[in-house]
């Protein structure tokens, strides 16, 4: 069974047409809407009947992670299909633990789109066949409780960490890192949702403690 209604979400506007068009020519599926922020799919939510949200990892402000958590709270029988150019094992186990109900990469056809989403309508958990590689060697060499959310930031999270720690605003670090301030947000509140800490001063606490920038990432 298709989801009928489907929200898309992506800040960036030539997927969401991309994706939009895809969505057309799949017989029984619906777009009641599209959205560029977290906060825009929720307040849509609260509007409008919507079965499935296709939804981005990294959007500005409210990440892909903290808006799942949400939808999760406060509308537990919309499913969600993260989509997203991130197949890093900590995505998507970060993702899948918000309550995503599967993960795609963004260069996903009509075929698999349609398996997906006959997927999460079944009540089912769907990742992209490509996925199956990341995740298997992601769990076969997880590191104890302990250390479970700090193998889920990626490299240039843990470039844009030592910034932070070293005291630099996000325009700073934009501009040593090439980066957009923009993305430099993005990535501080992606850590604050992977690390479960509630501010800029918890994240630099929970770094220095846990040693967390002589680290490796997995």
């Amino acid at each position: 069974m298709l989801p009928t209604r489907i929200l898309i979400a992506d800040d960036h506007q030539l997927f969401l047409d991309g994706l939009h068009s895809l969505l057309d020519r799949i017989d029984g599926c619906e777009v009641i809407g599209e959205a560029g922020t977290g906060e825009e799919v929720l307040v849509i939510l609260a509007q409008t009947p919507v079965d499935c949200v296709l939804l981005d990892v990294q959007m500005p402000a409210l990440n892909g992670i903290e808006t799942t958590k949400r939808i999760k709270k406060q509308f537990p029988g919309v499913r969600i299909l993260a989509v997203s150019m991130d197949n890093d094992y900590g995505t998507v186990r970060a993702m899948l633990r918000a309550g995503a109900d599967g993960y795609l990469i963004k260069n996903v056809g009509k075929a698999e789109l349609v398996k997906a989403l006959e997927a999460v309508g079944h009540g089912e958990i769907y990742v992209s066949p490509e996925l199956t590689p990341v995740l298997f060697h992601g769990l076969a060499n997880r590191k104890p409780p302990t250390l479970s959310y700090v193998e889920t930031l990626t490299q240039r999270e843990r470039d844009v960490l030592k910034l932070i720690v070293d005291g630099l605003t996000n325009e700073q670090i934009a501009k040593k890192l090439f980066l957009s301030p923009l993305t430099v947000k993005t990535h501080r509140s992606n850590m604050l949702s992977k690390l479960n800490c509630t501010n800029t001063a918890a994240l630099v606490k929970y770094a220095v403690d846990n040693n967390l920038l002589n680290r490796a990432p997995k």
